[in-house]
């Protein structure tokens, strides 16, 4: 059974009615079926497991396939939850899968108490079982600005604390970790060798690189990759499903999903053309239809982290109907179990110097701010059909009337009790469609046209067109016009129950994390207590061998650089290397 089959056995849960699936053991011995294809995992690394409030938890997600240990490709999207120990999610975060890993991170806010969490990932398709193979990894909170308001076992630091530096970790020998000394001072330049140490296999794959001061109050080591795949087990149970409330899983990207209500109640809301705009320079546009039920699926199939989402209904009668979208679905934390949390008092002067630490960085965070990765600048949709009109190329108008009139060839408007309509003269005169042009505006569909002769022409920097009979999803449109803003940044003054702006929770943009450049000399008047020297969730590592540097801070101890990730015929590495810093 292929991907493409995969996709239309599940899809046919939502197209037909669920209640009719639910008494069709077939369509669970499907999914079944399908679950022994996908059969994926999640694994979470984070750079560290024992947090205090102020600093940054930075992770690293990898959707495996458990018979195989490789990347999985099948699942689009993932979730990773923050629980605390009354299992109450702290923060939800959504990430856009590439080739089955992404990476986040998020701040420990200091309205977090003292404890036990635990860090969940899973996917939407998992959650569809009677019991969701979601993964979680124990994290521990200390908030040193806090009176704790639940119970913390006190513990001598033999019996409860481990030592990092000498924990006894199994690394795996294909790569070597090599610095150019083993002893560094402050503020001075690391050179990293990472060296294949066979040429017998192929170790091509995709791994991060943390750099982070030993805690020496870590409850425990934290799960790295080589024991998350052994402790895999295969089973052959099979799962059983709850198709009435299935959760369609993200197969081909980002489903946003909702249905729209009749306020009557006795409105048909079967084939209403409903849009989704994401506006900006590379926008998201769909148009689909709803179903029976007044329900209706888009499906994103790249990553669009902006929130300025716009959902409308597009029909002449849509003020008789109001939009509802639904909520993202989340596991059941009924099953989860947290240990006492346990600190030794000693540890006292550690926490503090680590929180005073803690605040001096953030006291300088505007100096010191990691970095959104920009979107690569992707065609619209209706490229290269286009003919563009760059209107700085053009004698500038003041109006858009004029504009419309005097620049763009073969685009001309109408009026009709005050009311504005767009449209397009056909390439053939006798092929003429007597229906508007479909208009948006930097990715957003405009319904009411005489808001867009309410503003100025300086605000356009150009105008595309396509004429002719233009079908957009199952919509026919006299042509497209497509206005672009110089700031891409378009807002519709359209309201109604028939036009919403959703909240819904966006897949997280790449960052590039802050380094510090000393050769500037306003960086070097400026503190530098960085406990996380280097953090690099994306590194593709082939068999030859690669060169990182990064600098020390101002704080001194032990560091441990750590490469870790998965080769893509599913090897697990895990190499750790020790520095020091005087």
């Amino acid at each position: 059974m292929d991907r493409l089959k995969h996709i239309i056995v599940i899809a046919s849960l939502f197209i037909y009615n669920q209640a009719t699936l639910a008494q069709n053991k077939y369509s669970i011995s499907e999914l079944n079926a399908i679950d022994k294809k996908i059969n994926e995992s999640i694994f979470i690394s984070t750079n560290t497991n024992t947090f205090l409030t102020g600093e940054n938890l930075l992770y690293k997600l990898f959707c495996l396939n458990n018979s195989s240990n490789a990347v999985s490709t099948f699942s689009k999207i993932a979730y990773i939850e923050l629980v605390d120990s009354n299992k109450k999610s702290i923060f939800t975060q959504k990430l856009f899968l590439e080739k089955g890993i992404a990476s986040g991170d998020f701040f420990i806010p200091t309205t977090l108490e003292t404890g036990n969490y635990k860090l969940v990932g899973y996917t939407s398709w998992m959650l569809n079982k009677s019991n969701p193979d979601y993964f979680s990894i124990d994290i521990s909170i200390i908030n040193p600005y806090q009176t704790p308001t639940k119970n913390i076992t006190n513990t001598t630091q033999e019996n409860n604390i481990t030592d990092t530096k000498k924990a006894s970790i199994e690394t795996t020998n294909n790569f070597s970790v090599v610095t150019n000394k083993k002893m560094f001072s402050n503020r001075e330049t690391v050179t990293l060798n990472i060296k294949p140490n066979t040429t017998n296999e192929s170790l091509k794959g995709n791994f991060s690189v943390s750099v982070r001061k030993l805690d020496t109050f870590s409850s425990k080591n934290k799960l790295n990759i080589n024991e998350f795949i052994a402790s895999k087990k295969a089973t052959n149970i099979e799962s059983n499903y709850n198709l009435e409330h299935f959760i369609i899983p993200e197969l081909r990207g980002e489903i946003i999903s909702g249905k729209i209500i009749s306020k009557s109640g006795t409105n048909n809301i079967e084939n209403k053309n409903i849009s989704l705009s994401i506006p900006g320079k590379n926008y998201a546009f769909e148009i689909t239809k709803t179903n029976k039920k007044g329900e209706f699926i888009f499906n994103l199939e790249k990553s669009f982290p902006s929130a300025n989402i716009i959902i409308q209904i597009i029909e002449s009668d849509k003020e008789n109907y109001k939009i509802e979208i639904n909520k993202v679905p989340s596991p059941n934390y009924s099953s989860l179990t947290f240990n006492e949390f346990q600190l030794n008092p000693e540890l006292q002067n550690l926490i503090e110097e680590k929180a005073v630490a803690s605040q001096i960085e953030n006291a300088y965070y505007e100096n010191k701010k990691d970095s959104l990765i920009p979107i690569k600048d992707a065609k619209t949709f209706y490229d290269p059909l286009s003919t563009e009109y760059i209107l700085n190329d053009y004698t500038r108008f003041p109006t858009l009337k004029e504009t419309v009139i005097e620049v763009v060839e073969g685009m001309y408007f109408k009026t009709e009790n005050k009311i504005y309509s767009l449209h397009l003269r056909d390439f053939d005169l006798n092929n003429k469609l007597d229906i508007p042009a479909l208009v948006i505006v930097d990715g957003l569909i405009i319904q009411d046209i005489n808001e867009l002769f309410a503003h100025k022409a300086d605000l356009f920097y150009k105008i595309s067109l396509i004429k002719g009979g233009y079908y957009f999803g199952s919509k026919l449109y006299n042509g497209l016009i497509s206005f672009t803003t110089k700031q891409y940044d378009y807002d519709s003054k359209l309201s109604g129950d028939f036009i919403i702006k959703p909240e819904i929770l966006r897949p997280l943009g790449e960052k590039k994390y802050f380094q510090p450049n000393y050769s500037n000399n306003n960086a070097n008047r400026i503190p530098d207590y960085r406990y996380q020297l280097l953090w690099l969730p994306e590194i593709k590592l082939e068999n030859k061998e690669q060169t990182i540097s990064f600098l020390t801070s101002d704080v001194t101890g032990e560091f441990e650089i750590l490469l870790e990730g998965i080769s893509d015929n599913g090897k697990p590495i895990y190499v750790s290397e020790i520095i020091e810093v005087k």
